[in-house]
């Protein structure tokens, strides 16, 4: 009897431990699942972002548009050679936002120093039909690089707006810094 007890007291351990098993691993899964979803979501936005972004610029006659989200360089043809932007580290803070924009050469030569102008605001309407809104701008200065290939990179301070009222960041006027 006690070996039929043993028996049935294994048994039964065993069933429950894998019952056990496998409510962790639907755990798991569930967790997982959860992680893929936002991962999905984060990812859908990012591409319309993106889609936004290049429609504006492939209409834009004046600079070009970084949108909070999009996580894409986009390419400006300046006075200064093409240059590729980039737009990150968007942040809240006390008056506004902060972020950071990354300026890269595309050529072998080290970047001149120059002025630019940012400007930021909000869209009103479509990304066919638009009115930018609320409009801020901004000098900014950049000294010359030493290094080729250079990038540039420039902290930005947006006041007024937060970042979830921030629709864009539209670069233009890049000429160099004639002393």
């Amino acid at each position: 009897m006690t070996k039929t007890y043993l028996r049935f007291l294994l048994v039964g351990s065993l069933i429950s431990l894998s019952a056990c098993a496998q409510q962790s691993e639907v755990r798991q899964m569930r967790q997982e699942v959860g992680s893929l979803n936002q991962q999905m979501t984060k990812l859908g936005d990012q591409s319309i972002k993106l889609t936004q972004q290049n429609s504006l610029n492939a209409k834009s006659t004046t600079g070009v548009y970084l949108l909070p989200g999009s996580n894409t360089p986009a390419r400006l043809n300046s006075q200064i050679g093409n240059l590729q932007m980039s737009l990150s580290n968007v942040a809240a803070e006390a008056n506004g936002t902060r972020a950071t924009l990354t300026i890269k050469g595309e050529s072998n030569d080290p970047l001149p120093a120059f002025t630019g102008e940012i400007a930021w605001g909000q869209f009103q309407g479509t990304t066919d039909n638009y009115q930018e809104v609320n409009v801020q701008t901004q000098r900014i200065e950049a000294p010359a690089s030493v290094l080729a290939p250079s990038d540039v990179t420039i902290p930005l301070r947006l006041p007024g707006i937060t970042p979830d009222q921030l629709g864009f960041v539209r670069i233009h006027d890049i000429q160099p810094n004639v002393p």
